[in-house]
This record gives C-alpha cells, sequence and structure tokens, in this order.
C-alpha cells in the first residue's frame, strides 16, 4: 500500500469515526437535556440540607498569576464571573502552592501531601514536570482526593489538564490516568499539557507539534494536534453534562482548564474582546466558562448545596512577557520558590453557607483542599501516612482564624524555603530578573519571541545559598524586597532551626519518579502518522 492509499483509508476511517462522534454528541445533548428539566422539577421537592455531604467543584487556572484577575487589582483585565464569586464568597490573599511547576504542584492537590512525599521530584539539575514519554506517574498507593470522596458516597468526575503521567508499558495502556485514580467520569482532558509548540495562530510557529498537543475523551485519544477554537467549550460542556447526572447525588468535579497556560488560545467569540491582549483574551474565555457552570447550578437550584473554589495551580510564567501574566506586586514567577510563584489567587463560593465579601490573610495551602473535602464530606483522613494538609472548614463556615503554621517550600528533593507565621526564610533563592531584563525575549507589541525560563533548576549558578538564611516580613514587605537583618531576629531563627530540624528528621522521601522514559510510550492515534481527529463539533 503506498502513503496515498493509506492517507485515503485514513480519511475514510476519521470521517467515520467522526459522524459517529456527532451522533453520539446528539445523543448526549437530548438526554441531558431530558436530565435537566428533571432535576430542576425533582429539586423543589427534594433538596438536601447544605452542609449533608455539599457537593464540591475545584476549578484550576494554569500558571496564573497573583494579580492577573481584575479582584486582584489587575488595572486592564475586565471583571467577570471568577470575580463575582470573589465578591460573593471569600477572597483569599495568602493562598499557597506546594511548588512553583505544574507537576507537582498538582499532585500535592490530589493527595494533600507535598510533592518529595509522593515523589513526584527528579534531579536537582532535571525535569521537574511528568513528560510525554514518562513510564511513571501518580503512585497508585497514593489515596487522591476522588478516592476518599468515593469512600463518602460521591461521584468523581474530571475535565481538562491531568499532567501526572499517562501511559506505563505501551503507547495506548493508559495506566497513569485520572480514570486509575479515582475518577468514575473523566470527558475531555489533556492528559499532558497545552504547550508553546501547540500553537495554532502561526504568532510562534508554523504548525503544532502533533507529539506533543493531543486529547483524550477518558482513556481513547481523539484528537492529534488538537485544535484550540472548541477545547473550552468541551470541557464546560462534559462538566456541566456530569453536572446533570448526578445533580441528586453528592458529587466532586474536578475542572482544570488548559488557560493560562502559554500557547495563548482563545475561541473566535473572545478574541479582541479583552482592552489586555491575547491573556485578557484568554482570561475572559476561562472566567465565562465559569461562569456557565455557576449559572447550570443556579438552574438545578444546588448552589447552596455546592462549594466552589477557583484557584490556580502556581505561579505565573513571567519570562513571556504579555504572555506570561502577573504577579501584580509579588517578586518573581513560575520556577522559582519566591513569593510571585507560590503565593496564587484563591476564591471560595458557597451561596448562604459563606458570607459573602470576606477577605482572608489566614495561610491556607493548596494541600489543604484535600482535608476539607474530606471533613465537610464527613469521611476518614488516611491514617497511614502523614498529610500536609489541614481543613479550613471552620474558617469557611464560622470565620473562625486558623491556627498559625510553618509551610515548607521544595524545589525538587531541596528544601529551598520556609513560611513562619507572617515571616518567609529563604535558604536558598532564584535568581530573579527584573521585566526590563528580558527585553530580548519580547517584541515591540509584547509578543514573546520564544519560551524559556531564566532559572528553573534547583542547583547551579543561577541558585544563590544563604547563610544565615535571607528574612522578609510578608505583612510589611509582600514583595520581598527588603531583607531584615538576620542578628536581630535570634529568636525566630531558633525557632525555623528547630523546626526544620524535626521536619528533615521525620520526612521520608517518596522514591523519585521523574526520570525514566521510553520512546514507546509516546501517545500516537494511527502510527507512524500521529495525527487524526475523532473530536465532535
Amino acid at each position: 500500500m503506498n502513503l496515498m492509499s493509506a492517507i485515503s483509508i485514513t480519511l475514510v476511517i476519521l470521517t467515520c469515526l467522526t459522524t459517529t462522534s456527532q451522533s453520539r454528541h446528539q445523543a448526549f445533548y437530548y438526554h441531558y437535556q431530558n436530565q435537566k428539566d428533571a432535576a430542576s422539577t425533582d429539586q423543589k421537592t427534594k433538596t438536601r440540607h447544605p452542609l449533608d455531604k455539599p457537593n464540591i467543584i475545584v476549578f484550576l487556572a494554569d500558571d496564573m498569576g497573583y494579580g492577573d484577575l481584575a479582584s486582584y487589582g489587575h488595572p486592564s483585565q475586565e471583571p467577570g464571573p471568577i470575580d463575582t464569586l470573589a465578591h460573593e464568597g471569600i477572597r483569599f490573599t495568602r493562598w499557597y502552592s506546594a511548588d512553583s511547576f505544574c507537576s507537582p504542584s498538582r499532585a500535592a492537590i490530589m493527595t494533600g501531601r507535598l510533592p518529595i512525599r509522593v515523589g513526584v521530584y527528579g534531579p536537582q539539575n532535571g525535569e521537574r514536570v511528568f513528560l510525554v514519554r514518562q513510564t511513571e506517574g501518580l503512585p497508585k498507593k497514593e489515596v487522591t482526593i476522588a478516592e476518599a470522596l468515593k469512600d463518602s458516597g460521591y461521584a468523581t468526575g474530571m475535565v481538562g489538564k491531568w499532567h501526572l503521567g499517562i501511559n506505563e508499558f505501551n503507547h495506548t495502556d493508559g495506566n497513569h490516568l485520572p480514570i486509575h485514580h479515582g475518577f468514575d467520569y473523566v470527558g475531555t482532558n489533556l492528559p499532558w499539557t497545552n504547550h508553546w509548540m501547540c500553537d495554532e495562530s502561526k504568532i510562534h510557529m508554523q504548525h503544532p507539534n502533533p507529539l506533543l498537543c493531543f486529547l483524550y475523551y477518558n482513556t481513547t485519544l481523539i484528537q492529534q494536534p488538537f485544535s484550540h477554537h472548541n477545547l473550552t467549550w468541551s470541557l464546560t460542556y462534559d462538566a456541566k453534562s456530569f453536572i446533570y447526572e448526578h445533580s441528586h447525588h453528592p458529587f466532586f468535579m474536578y475542572f482544570s482548564f488548559a488557560h493560562m497556560h502559554t500557547d495563548m488560545f482563545a475561541a473566535p467569540e473572545f478574541q479582541l474582546s479583552s482592552r489586555r491582549g491575547r491573556y485578557g483574551d484568554n482570561l475572559n474565555e476561562m472566567s465565562a466558562a465559569v461562569g456557565d457552570i455557576i449559572n447550570l447550578l443556579k438552574e438545578l437550584n444546588i448552589e447552596k448545596n455546592t462549594l466552589v473554589l477557583f484557584l490556580s495551580d502556581h505561579g505565573p510564567h513571567i519570562e513571556l512577557c504579555t504572555e506570561g501574566g502577573s504577579a501584580g506586586m509579588l517578586r518573581g514567577g513560575k520556577g522559582s520558590n519566591w513569593e510571585g510563584a507560590l503565593r496564587v489567587p484563591a476564591i471560595a463560593w458557597w451561596p448562604e453557607m459563606i458570607t459573602p465579601g470576606q477577605i482572608s490573610g489566614d495561610v491556607i495551602s493548596s494541600m489543604d483542599i484535600f482535608a476539607t473535602a474530606i471533613d465537610l464530606a464527613g469521611g476518614h483522613m488516611p491514617k497511614d501516612r502523614i498529610v500536609d494538609g489541614r481543613s479550613f472548614k471552620s474558617l469557611l463556615l464560622h470565620k473562625e482564624t486558623l491556627p498559625e503554621r510553618t509551610l515548607f517550600h521544595y524545589c525538587s528533593n531541596r528544601l529551598m524555603a520556609i513560611t513562619y507565621g507572617s515571616y518567609r526564610v529563604h535558604f536558598h533563592t532564584h535568581l530573579q530578573l527584573s521585566p526590563e531584563s528580558y527585553g530580548h525575549v519580547c517584541a515591540s507589541d509584547g509578543t514573546p519571541k520564544f519560551t524559556f525560563y531564566h532559572c528553573a533548576f534547583c542547583v547551579g549558578e543561577c541558585i544563590t545559598s544563604h547563610n544565615p538564611p535571607l528574612i522578609f516580613n510578608l505583612d510589611v514587605d509582600p514583595g520581598e524586597l527588603y531583607p531584615l537583618d538576620a542578628e536581630d531576629l535570634g529568636w525566630l531563627l531558633a525557632a525555623v532551626n528547630r523546626i526544620v530540624s524535626v521536619h528533615r528528621t521525620n520526612m521520608v522521601r517518596g522514591t523519585p519518579l521523574l526520570h525514566s522514559m521510553s520512546k514507546s510510550l509516546q501517545p500516537c492515534c494511527n502510527p507512524p502518522y500521529c495525527m487524526c481527529n475523532y473530536m465532535r463539533k
């Protein structure tokens, strides 16, 4: 068979598959329209008490900075439904990610544990995320938030970015995908990530790279390379379908956006919608998707039974000029351990259960979602392992101030810094340049010419070690501009040394997972071409 014959046969197959997918999509639409009508009627007579196993939705943005939302002070970003959540709920001002890269920060959300305990780290001079051909993934021995909530009677669903492993033995086994970690339903998803090399706009490259840009439905590869124009719509549609299906019973939905990770994309109706430019267009599309889900909750009369959390996985990729996001007045960004890398925007919304218009300065970690969800569900925390997160249920429901705590900030397996009350204590820091220093990367209109990280490794010339450590009072100096004199803070250093000593003594590191790869694990829908489109339209 020659190449043209193979291509012709492939096109016929794809046409049939696409047609079948469209028919199935129409069937889904009519089914869920009926489900919605029935749910709207039944909910008038069957409403759970809000604290009786409340539904939980976690919206996770990708690479969005502390200063990107209008409600967090961005001067030119249009306010949208996400900002409405902030006005009607709690806006957190000291919410921290457990890591400044995608895979470890997401592992921490899923398990409530530091990435170093889970094993989501690699060599200090190597990769810090799961790559496409990685043989490992989130260990199945870990208890995920989905598994814990299933044990409490919840239906569990997920759409969007995963980035916690794909295949283990061959290019189609999907052994590390979310279906194997407690999610009953997995809709349209990015097993890896949206990437600079997925650009369809031709601003950064002529064609997407199909080996890096692929879309799944559950464990099936449906589009390679994937198209951005209806990506957010597909994620939203699948999330709404899951909510329709489970509106009578407790559910957990993990909605993990492809926004705001480079490359930038927005559906046609959101292009040129923001005076901020492409980044603002992206954010407006994401915010509208959040609004669609909130409207659905209200339509089904279950908003009072649903806790909604919105947050970013970590800070912005600030090297990418106007397409990298903003940390506001905070120093640093993605890949570092400065405040701008770890402090993220976070919002909690729960009508009649959360008093509107609150601003919380309590120190919260993304790892706390795990314990809080289990607490609200009336479940039980794992007893056979250390869980680093803690419940903030009392803060949500009763405005209680949480006890002070210490957060440990790692780069791979190297302890870089801790947050101790209002103080940040740095043992090692990443070299951080001013935005003007990245001028050679940016075109005159602020568009990045290429993608890079100035300092992403955990050792090397761009890392500075500090003895005594570098100390900032984050209440007075959240931008970490004015280090305090360590000689005047003997009491603080003594307390920090005790805490770190105990932490190191009790730390049991997971086996490092970010090192082994195999070409045989490359996702590919129709080898050797790796190009297909089974996506519903």
